[in-house]
């Protein structure tokens, strides 16, 4: 009984370390914390009644998905130049 407790405790215990450092549930804002700041301010002034989705490392930048009530979803792809200005790429999503 007590090695299985301890697998489990222990296994809890990787999947939280994993998921923080791979940004995955509470963790996103934490990891993405300027991102969350930026894409926040981004979706409140272009479409005032959306949500995004957690956001995750792509490439050279990060991505999230833009959800408006009744209307196609929107890839948002975000990079930051040299100066640290973001950019933002909006694209439509596959599959809305």
């Amino acid at each position: 009984m007590k090695r299985k407790a301890l697998f489990l405790i222990g296994a809890a215990a990787t999947a939280g370390i994993y998921s923080a450092i791979k940004g995955k549930g509470p963790f996103n804002k934490w990891r993405f914390e300027k991102q969350h700041e930026r894409i926040s301010h981004y979706v409140e002034t272009h479409y005032p009644s959306a949500r995004y989705t957690p956001i995750e490392a792509a490439g050279n930048g990060w991505v999230t998905v833009i959800k408006r009530f009744g209307m196609p979803k929107i890839m948002l792809y975000i990079t930051c130049d040299s100066d640290g200005n973001y950019i933002f790429t909006e694209s439509e999503a596959v599959n809305s």
